[in-house]
Formats: C-alpha cells, structure tokens, sequence
C-alpha cells in the first residue's frame, strides 16, 4: 500500500470509531411521501426510512451566516449522523423530543468519517 492512502478497511474501522464516539442520540428519519386513500385522493404522508444515533452541535458563526439566505432566524442545529446515512434535503429528523429539518449537507467531499447536516428546529 502507497505511504498517505487509507485501505478501505481502515476508512471503515475510522468511520466506526468516529460514529460511535460522537452518535449518541436516537434519530428517527422521516421522508415525505405520498399515498391514496380509499377514494383515490393523494395524502402526503412522513414515513420512517432510517433510524440511527446521531450527535448534535452547535453550527458555527460561519455556517450560520453563509446560509442565513435558507435558515433565517430558525434556530439551527449541526446533525452528525454515522456516515452514508440516506438523508436528504427536506427530510425530518426526530431526535429527543425535537422535530429539525435538513437544509444543507456540510460533509465535506472528501475521506469524510460521518455525514452533517444543518438543521433548523420545526418549533
């Protein structure tokens, strides 16, 4: 193996290591979608597609004003979820007691060990 290229093996056991040292609180993840009654009338629905420990901080000053455009004045949340964790834009997160909504992916492009989202609370 070539000095400074991580195996896969060892991108996995990192990723492990960083999810279980930061993910510490339940998560539900919902995704809108759509279902028909029986009449035939279309009703938007929050169905469960993922459940995982997540952790949470605070966004940064720089995080905040670079999206302000999208969050405004909500208050905001920096989701770490175990990294691939199918959660996209839009979806809910329910993580103690709290309802908070995916804005923006914060993960970087590259050799990221988990996923962030910034997240604004549904009050």
């Amino acid at each position: 193996m070539s000095e400074g290229i991580l195996a896969t093996a060892e991108i996995a056991s990192i990723r492990a290591d960083a999810a279980a040292v930061t993910c510490s609180q339940p998560c539900t993840i919902q995704r809108k979608a759509t279902t028909r009654d029986a009449f035939g009338t279309e009703t938007e629905i929050w169905a469960t597609v993922a459940t995982c420990l997540v952790g949470l901080a605070e966004p940064t000053a720089g995080q905040l004003t670079n999206y302000a455009f999208l969050i405004g004045s909500l208050a905001a949340w920096k989701v770490q979820l175990p990294y691939g964790t199918n959660v996209q834009r839009q979806d809910h997160l329910l993580i103690a007691g709290k309802t908070l909504v995916a804005q923006v992916d914060l993960s970087p492009q590259s050799y990221n060990m988990l996923s962030t989202m910034l997240c604004t609370e549904i009050l």
